[in-house]
């Protein structure tokens, strides 16, 4: 017999969560593609690389907390006093460390905010409370344009990256709420430590997987180069928030069983269509909307071929996460970063502008290969 109220749930979640992480992305998009209109190609490279950096330094204070929150708190396992409590001074850690580091008050305390929201919303997610995570991702990024807009006026890059931090802080008074969820036991880690800790290995090979080619890019070739660059990655980044809405939804159901198959099969064949409509359309609106990056159209379209195995990626890392198979995401995600590298010294050498398109081309196929071929065989 059909249950429709299950049937209806599920919907209702998919509805509060979709709508809420696309508006919350939505925002952040348009945000960055209006800062490509206000700032000179060179700034908006910088800031690209910046924020790199600081995002970078954020994973590693997370120490795995966005899978292992997910997973566990869905398998009702009270972890999140002891995460939060290990998280926070990590953090505290690496903000010192960064400060000391840049002599640069205006970045240093990005990744404590950072890591104070995300295992926030994680939590969240984890317990499967869709609409109070749809909530709080939609204010975060209210907040971040406010402020960033506010502080741009009067310390340039410096004040966007200092408003993104202010818009995580804010919710620094949910914190208190983790701690009221059990109490602060190790040994809850120390039993599920090679799941946590392969969590934490492939969150930080993500982050660095998307932020590596921007380290490497603007030493290597400058913020002239790495602001067209930074544009196409930028549209990339609209192109999956589909992908990423999907497997935020599908993981704490993989984590229980529940496959949802439909669900990625459509997932893939927007993706697809999405890739056409960019190649497509990228030479009629990049000229009217953003006349400076013109050389950016290229890389646009062939950025825009990534997005089905960058999409087949997530289904593929929602999937093996959910059986705790962290290992095999780890391995795919080295695949992706050591392409990644090379293609952008040979390629952005040989190549310039477009070979390093074609390398985030490259890296996300071995990535999807590489994912598919190990989840077979495991």
């Amino acid at each position: 017999m059909i249950d429709f109220r299950k049937i209806f749930q599920k919907s209702k979640n998919l509805t509060a969560l979709g709508s809420s992480y696309i508006l919350s992305n939505a925002i952040s998009a348009i945000f960055w593609l209006f800062l490509a209109s206000i700032l000179d190609v060179d700034q908006y490279g910088e800031l690209g690389y910046l924020l790199a950096i600081v995002g970078t330094v954020g994973a590693f204070g997370l120490i795995g907390s966005n899978n292992t929150l997910v997973v566990y708190v869905a398998k009702g396992v009270k972890i999140q006093a002891t995460v939060f409590f290990i998280t926070l001074i990590a953090g505290i850690t690496l903000s010192i460390g960064l400060l000391v580091f840049t002599q640069n008050i205006f970045i240093s305390f990005y990744p404590l905010a950072l890591i104070i929201f995300s295992t926030v919303i994680f939590d969240l997610l984890g317990r499967k409370a869709f609409t109070n995570y749809g909530k709080y991702l939609v204010i975060q990024r209210i907040l971040m344009v406010i402020f960033a807009l506010v502080f741009l006026e009067i310390w340039g890059i410096n004040g966007i990256i200092f408003g993104y931090t202010l818009s995580f802080a804010v919710f620094s008074f949910l914190i208190y709420k983790a701690f009221q969820e059990g109490k602060i036991d190790f040994k809850l880690l120390k039993d599920r430590k090679n799941f946590i800790l392969n969590s934490y290995g492939t969150h930080v090979l993500e982050v660095i997987s998307i932020n590596i080619d921007k380290l490497i890019i603007f030493p290597m070739f400058g913020a002239l180069i790495l602001g067209p660059y930074q544009l196409g990655f930028q549209i990339f980044v609209v192109l999956m928030i589909l992908p990423h809405l999907v497997t935020q939804y599908t993981l704490p159901y993989d984590a229980t069983g529940i496959k949802n198959k439909s669900l990625k099969k459509y997932t893939m064949i927007i993706s697809g269509i999405m890739t056409g409509l960019t190649i497509i359309l990228s030479p009629i609106l990049i000229p009217i909307v953003f006349p400076k990056y013109i050389e950016a159209i290229e890389v646009i379209q062939v950025m825009g071929v990534a997005l089905v195995p960058a999409a087949l990626s997530l289904i593929l890392t929602s999937e093996l996460l959910g059986k705790e198979n962290s290992k095999s995401v780890i391995v795919g995600v080295i695949v992706a970063i050591i392409a990644l590298i090379i293609g952008i010294i040979i390629l952005g050498e040989y190549m310039g502008l477009l070979g390093l398109a074609y390398s985030l081309v490259i890296a996300r196929c071995l990535q999807c290969i590489t994912l598919l071929i190990l989840k077979k065989i495991g």
